[in-house]
């Protein structure tokens, strides 16, 4: 578990510094081996390093945004890059729900990031529907994988992935405007706080966690019609 915690801070570290920017790169630091040992254990492998991780892309992204209006196009399109990478880094541990979405925003941020390189970008709306778009898909990724673990009653990890996935519907919907973003905070909100009595052992409901995982799901439902997607969460069966 050590070593894979490890791993993860190599890779972040090989993202920020511009060694990891493609899937062959990430390849040679997340070997094969490695992915399989963590891919059900990732959070509880080293939460202080993966949970930080999880919200680099949302971070890059605006600051990609800031350089793209100072007309640094270079500088916004390496902090494209990054952003991507550690989508990569999560479609590495995906499930078969969510990977596919993930990898359309990966061939998707590619192509914007050589676009806005070359300043050839004509429309800024397109930067922020890409960056919604990734933000909307890590939601359903990490959504998907609290269901997963939620089924094979490991609440601890269940809570951590439902507070990723607040967090990636609020960063989603930052992208989409205010009404957007007021009306996801408030799902954001609650679903953090459910997260956050699952991830410390806190006292919690079966109710309350139907209750949560139905609310998540459609708001992500919601704000991914509004950016045109077509990818809607599973339902999951809570139990009583």
């Amino acid at each position: 578990m050590k070593a894979g915690a490890q791993k993860v801070s190599s890779a972040a570290e090989g993202i920020e510094s511009g060694k990891i920017n493609s899937e062959a790169n990430l390849d040679r630091v997340m070997d094969k081996a490695t992915r399989a040992d963590i891919d059900r254990r990732w959070l509880v492998t080293d939460v202080a390093t993966w949970y930080p991780v999880s919200e680099e892309p949302q971070r890059h992204f605006t600051d990609a945004m800031t350089a793209y209006a100072k007309k640094d196009y270079a500088g916004a399109a390496v902090d494209i890059r990054k952003a991507t990478s550690y989508l990569r880094l999560e479609a590495g541990r995906a499930t078969s729900e969510g990977k596919q979405a993930l990898v359309s925003s990966i061939t998707r941020l590619d192509s914007l990031a050589d676009i806005v390189e070359k300043g050839a970008l004509k429309d800024e709306h397109a930067m922020t529907t890409a960056f919604a778009e990734a933000n909307h898909s890590l939601a359903l990724e990490h959504r998907a994988k609290a269901a997963q673990s939620w089924m094979h009653k490991e609440y601890d990890e269940a809570g951590y992935e439902l507070e990723a996935a607040a967090d990636g519907l609020e960063s989603a919907a930052t992208w989409v405007g205010a009404e957007a973003k007021a009306g996801a905070s408030a799902t954001a909100a609650e679903t953090l706080a459910l997260g956050g009595k699952l991830a410390s052992g806190a006292i919690w409901t079966r109710d309350a966690v139907a209750k949560g995982f139905k609310s998540l799901g459609n708001g992500i439902n919601a704000l991914g019609r509004k950016i045109g997607g077509t990818k809607t969460v599973a339902p999951i069966k809570i139990g009583s």
